[in-house]
């Protein structure tokens, strides 16, 4: 009786070890090889390929002058995303802030929606 006590245990025990093996892979990895920042203040000083390869096209990016807004959108947050040209003229961004308070599930959030449709406003007349 003993012995099948443990062999239960040790079955069970092995079958849920097999079963651990299939939770879900760890964070993604951009094109860069680095992973998706945790925090909205983690993307400053990014450049538009990174926003690119970390969450695909913005659902809406405004031109104003030398400063742009990306808008991404996803079920559970929208992020705006500000960008300027640092020294050598290369967009980077400057500030990013999720709407909904908690930028670790917004950002996780985005990176798994990929998100496609952009649209560009026109630049605004200064």
């Amino acid at each position: 009786m003993v012995q099948r006590a443990n062999f239960r245990i040790l079955t069970l025990t092995g079958g849920m070890l097999a079963l651990a093996s299939c939770a879900a892979p760890g964070p993604q990895l951009s094109d860069a090889g680095a992973a998706i920042p945790s925090s909205a203040q983690g993307l400053v000083g990014s450049t538009p390929q990174v926003l690119n390869a970390d969450f695909g096209q913005p659902s809406l990016r405004r031109v104003d002058g030398s400063a742009q807004v990306w808008l991404y959108h996803s079920p559970v947050c929208g992020l705006n995303v500000f960008l300027y040209p640092d020294s050598s003229g290369v967009p980077r961004v400057a500030a990013a802030v999720p709407d909904n308070g908690d930028p670790v599930r917004c950002l996780q959030s985005l990176a798994a929606h990929g998100l496609t449709a952009a649209a560009l406003e026109r630049p605004a007349a200064s």
